[in-house]
């Protein structure tokens, strides 16, 4: 056993790999880090404030299923409205809340299990359909595959923009050069910050990366202190379009949760919002 391993072990942490690095090393990385982020600024030609970017997709684990709902999450009553963006996927009372209904609902109805929460598109990604001068020049400004680097076109709103949504990568298609795909912050508000890219100039669409096909998904409202779920069922060629599908209504609150009936739930202002929201259709 190495002395960096034994001292590890003697603290209780994980054995350490290779030697340790002390504080004064980590100044100098730092150090050496903060030289090397301007140089390949200034090489690129990029201002200090271009984001570095990643060139290729990024990596993220996946999201529990509370977080998904909370993502798309309704805040109602939202009658007459699209669907708005709810409660931040990282709110953790409000994730632990869901949590605990999710389990109860499944505990009660055991059928219930095999419904679980869909997302409707990638969190924190849009596919950019870009007109070819500025998709020529981000192909341009992309360093190699798997590289990452400061990040500028040239494009004055478009690079602004880049830097407030914090973009973090770009996967480029070379069979499809009007074509790319942006990653950013995964608690970005999608649809919104995909209105503002294709408000640009430069830029044709921008749309959410969103789920092939159809299939089972849940789909939270939450009011008056209380969250409204459907549950839809859905089965039969489901990739290209569910054949049958059920709803089930439930409402929670701290203190308990109730099974809907159909003939009821489709009279309650909640539900018909999420019904709406979601283009669902009762039996």
């Amino acid at each position: 056993m190495s002395a960096a391993t034994r001292t590890a072990s003697s603290r209780g942490g994980p054995p350490a790999r290779g030697v340790a690095r002390s504080p004064v090393s980590a100044v100098l990385a730092a150090t050496l880090l903060s030289s090397i982020v301007p140089a390949a600024q200034a090489a690129t030609g990029c201002p200090a404030q271009a984001p570095l970017v990643r060139h290729g997709p990024v990596e993220r684990t996946p999201e529990p299923e509370s977080g998904v709902l909370l993502r798309h999450a309704l805040i109602g009553p939202v009658a007459g409205r699209a669907a708005a963006p709810g409660t931040p996927a990282r709110d953790t009372a409000h994730r632990r809340e869901l949590d605990s209904v999710l389990a109860r609902i499944r505990t009660a109805w055991p059928d219930m299990a095999a419904v679980t929460a869909r997302p409707l598109w990638e969190p924190g990604t849009l596919i950019l359909e870009l007109e070819p001068a500025l998709g020529g020049a981000v192909a341009e400004a992309l360093g190699r595959p798997g590289a990452r680097a400061p990040f500028c076109t040239g494009h004055a709103g478009f690079d602004a923009l880049n830097r407030k949504v914090g973009l973090r990568a770009v996967t480029a298609f070379p069979q499809l050069p009007h074509l790319v795909r942006i990653h950013f912050d995964p608690d970005g508000d999608v649809p919104g910050i995909g209105a503002r890219y294709a408000a640009l100039d430069g830029v044709v669409t921008a749309t959410p990366d969103a789920a092939v096909g159809d299939g089972p998904g849940i789909q939270a409202l939450r009011a008056d202190g209380a969250w409204f779920l459907v549950f839809r069922d859905a089965w039969g060629d489901c990739p290209s379009g569910c054949l049958s599908a059920e709803l089930h209504f439930f409402v929670a609150d701290g203190r308990r949760i109730a099974r809907v009936d159909d003939r009821d739930a489709v009279g309650m202002d909640a539900f018909s919002d999420i019904l709406a929201a979601r283009g669902w259709h009762p039996r």
